[in-house]
């Protein structure tokens, strides 16, 4: 393969130049190179709904608590000094330290209940809006069925905050992790535009204003977005680095000989057809990471043949799940019949579907196809499945048209998209069969369940369960960890036996690191904080 020669070869490529490889420039700079897979979509924390565009989100804003470096599980004060809760952890009040934008202004209490009424506005159109629904009446709220007076965000002073939620929420902490619970900064917002203006300009270079370790200082499309450190900062003493620059590498092989090549520290993957090369030629710098997502095909059920559950159902059976993940992508995942991967003390078991052999599953589909009408495959609609322009993805769908075909007797048609238009698709259910992932927003099963709320903004088929809703409802009352647990696995489980979703497997993160990165450690995650990362080789005494 010609991509694999140019790797090998640009193995020597890292420290040719006088003054060595660009990584080798930044490393004695300070400066970090992230390879972050896309161009950011959107910078504003209401707006985004991509994985690569909440990592640099991340870095200029800070939330109520901030992450661990080496646990998933565990929360910093951040924007909080302190907090308390009652007996039930249904009411929490947070405390504020004296912090400022990086426009000196201060942060208070309410530039939070700004930032949360501004995502839950029933006229904003904040696709994660349910990331707040906790809070009390947040859902109501945000279905225009009550003011905002009746939701439970309240600021008594500048530097306090008070959040009533629907019910018990011990895990209410790393909920807050997630960049949807950050404040914004209301005198920016509404200079520029104001809390509903969804074409707000607050966001770009030059106009920036956060509250985190870093702050914008340049942006070039599809080249590049550097942030550097915010000298405002309340921890800007700890800031381990200089900078970082995010560079929106799509192509997965350009972004391994890059880094090969000496012009990355962290990539964000490494393609499955690389990882046998990367893993013997540079075992020290390739990682293999537990993951907490799936990757999986939605189906819009709201378009025939896709609207019958008997035909979900066999598209899903007729798939071959070990042989996806051995020769797609080459072991870097684990078939899954269920949607929600392990990690967070929460595990389905596998169920009908996983307990036959392949061969007895691709029988059972293709009696669940005749029954729906079409035996044999015979006047079976066109369909299409749309994927990202991502190779690993063309490579996974013309796998599944194959098995389909081979299994079925039908034929789908692929259609690659470049990011942007393969979101709006998506959101805008202009799909038959969407490839999808999903990364854990927070170290909770919930996180993966609640995406299957009936008309939830992240949802993206068309298909709502009325049981699967009631048991989400019951989840959020739920007195203990061990009657919510409980109730979310109802939940996912009324999901799985409609397949609006076929689940395929469940992801690893298999990257490139360089050696004089420091700081950086194995997050189920993936929610590195930045800050707490270094480069370059220190000095030996």
């Amino acid at each position: 393969m010609r991509i694999a020669v140019l790797v090998l070869a640009a193995l020597g490529l890292a420290a040719c130049g006088d003054g060595g490889s660009s990584a080798e420039r930044a490393s004695r700079q300070g400066m970090l190179l992230v390879g972050n897979n896309q161009e950011p979509q959107n910078l504003d924390p209401h707006k985004a709904t991509a994985v690569a565009d909440g990592k640099i989100i991340s870095a200029m804003l800070e939330g109520l608590v901030r992450p661990d470096p080496q646990d998933d599980a565990a929360v910093h004060p951040g924007m909080a000094e302190s907090w308390e809760h009652n007996a039930d952890a249904s009411e929490w009040t947070f405390h504020l330290r004296h912090a400022q934008w990086s426009d000196g202004k201060p942060v208070t209490a309410r530039d939070f209940v700004y930032a949360y009424r501004r995502l839950l506005h029933p006229q904003y159109g904040g696709k994660y809006a349910e990331m707040l629904y906790p809070i009390r009446n947040a859902e109501r709220y945000n279905r225009g069925e009550c003011p905002w007076e009746e939701v439970g965000v309240s600021a008594p002073d500048d530097y306090t905050l008070r959040l009533s939620l629907g019910g018990p929420t011990p895990h209410l902490p790393n909920l807050l992790l997630h960049y949807t619970w950050y404040p914004v900064p209301a005198h920016a917002v509404e200079a520029a535009g104001g809390m509903l203006d969804r074409r707000s300009l607050w966001t770009r270079a030059g106009a920036w204003v956060g509250n985190g370790a870093y702050v914008l200082a340049g942006h070039r499309f599809n080249d590049y977005l550097e942030v550097r450190p915010n000298p405002r900062y309340w921890r800007a003493a700890e800031v381990r680095n200089r900078g970082i620059r995010f560079l929106p590498i799509v192509n997965g092989y350009t972004e391994t000989r890059m880094f090969m090549g000496g012009k990355l520290h962290i990539t964000n993957n490494v393609p499955p057809e690389l990882i046998s090369m990367a893993r013997s030629r540079a075992p020290q710098l390739f990682c293999k990471d537990p993951y907490y997502c799936t990757i999986f095909y939605r189906l819009n059920t709201t378009r025939p043949p896709l609207d019958n559950p008997l035909v979900r159902r066999a598209l899903s059976l007729a798939v071959d799940r070990a042989a996806l993940v051995a020769d797609v992508v080459r072991g870097a995942g684990i078939p899954a019949y269920t949607f929600t991967p392990p990690g967070a003390g929460y595990e389905l078991p596998a169920g009908e579907d996983a307990a036959m052999d392949q061969a007895a599953r691709t029988r059972l589909a293709q009696q669940l196809l005749a029954q729906a009408g079409y035996p044999g495959g015979k006047g079976f609609p066109a369909l299409e499945v749309m994927t990202t322009s991502r190779d690993v993805q063309r490579v996974m769908a013309e796998t599944m048209q194959a098995m389909w075909q081979e299994n079925l007797g039908i034929h789908v048609e692929i259609r690659s998209c470049e990011w942007t238009a393969y979101k709006s698709a998506q959101q805008n259910m202009e799909y038959d069969i969407s490839s999808s992932s999903w990364s854990g927003d927070y170290l909770d099963p919930a996180t993966f369940v609640e995406l299957w709320r009936g008309g939830g903004g992240n949802n993206c088929t068309g298909w709502q369960g009325a049981e699967c809703d009631a048991a989400l409802r019951e989840a959020a009352q739920a007195a203990t960890p061990e009657t919510r647990r409980a109730a979310l696995a109802r939940a996912e489980q009324y999901m799985l036996r409609e397949y609006p979703v076929i689940p395929l497997y469940w992801s690893r993160r298999t990257y490139l690191k360089a050696a004089d990165v420091r700081g950086w450690y194995p997050l189920l995650l993936d929610n590195h904080p930045l800050d707490a990362v270094e480069v370059g080789h220190r000095d030996t005494p």
